[in-house]
């Protein structure tokens, strides 16, 4: 159990043609992958990680699907969504965000993630934000073929998914950078634009370590700031077009 932990699943996330005609509707958390719903196969994954406060911020077609219990109202865009998911859990301490749409968490890398955030974290101040990465290479020999938008580092490439964490205290104090993040976490260059020129040079040419992104992220957010590199590379597909939704059907009957 994690007592000390809340789940926020923003899943409002809409699509459009060709890719809502593809999953059979537009949203991406109601996708049926392997015989269930994506945002059903991350809530089972979370609840047997022993996850119980848990808030799946969605519409009505998501509530007709996982039923009253941890359903909240979404609201006007994706910060106001998770803002919405972190007061329905009550009085967490710790945050964890999970997509709906990432169909091949499992509860050994969700328990992996938030052990070793508290690993690092430790008696760390209020205010402190984690993110999961791993390594592009790995990523690739799971999913050979899927290329994927990843980022480019001092200590090699890495893939971005699923993994996300923040203290509470931390989520309301950074508030208007994370509603930035989340605008444009499709886009690295945006992101990186928005710490600052130097950086993003230096990302440029492969000068950033993971050492040195924390230090810069924590300076950004006003906290402290943990990557873990080694998180699951199956946590990291998740369904941005057609052909990855074919891929990962595929992968499903494979039984991954």
């Amino acid at each position: 159990m994690h007592e000390n932990w809340g789940l926020v699943i923003p899943a409002g996330g809409l699509v459009k043609d060709p890719l809502a005609t593809a999953l059979g509707t537009p949203r991406k958390a109601l996708a049926v992958i392997g015989g269930a719903h994506c945002v059903v196969r991350t809530l089972d994954a979370a609840y047997e990680a022993g996850f119980r406060k848990i808030a799946v911020v969605s519409g009505e077609d998501v509530r007709e699907v996982i039923g009253d219990d941890y359903f909240v109202m979404e609201g006007a865009g994706q910060i106001d969504n998770a803002s919405r998911g972190v007061e329905f859990i009550g009085d967490c301490d710790r945050i964890l965000f999970l997509p709906a749409d990432t169909p091949f968490l499992t509860a050994k890398s969700i328990q992996h993630f938030v052990d070793s955030v508290d690993e690092r974290i430790g008696g760390t101040g209020e205010h402190w934000f984690a993110a999961g990465l791993c390594k592009y290479k790995t990523f690739l020999n799971v999913l050979p073929g899927f290329e994927h938008p990843h980022i480019k580092l001092k200590d090699g490439d890495f893939m971005s998914g699923a993994f996300y964490a923040t203290s509470r205290a931390g989520f309301l104090q950074a508030a208007d950078q994370f509603r930035g993040f989340s605008d444009n976490r499709k886009n690295q260059f945006k992101m990186l634009m928005q710490i600052g020129i130097w950086p993003l040079i230096k990302y440029m040419f492969h000068k950033v370590s993971l050492a040195e992104a924390e230090q810069r992220m924590g300076r950004f957010f006003g906290g402290t700031a943990v990557v873990i590199p080694d998180c699951d590379p199956w946590s990291m597909a998740d369904i941005d077009t057609v052909e990855e939704y074919q891929r990962l059907l595929i992968e499903a009957d494979r039984g991954n």
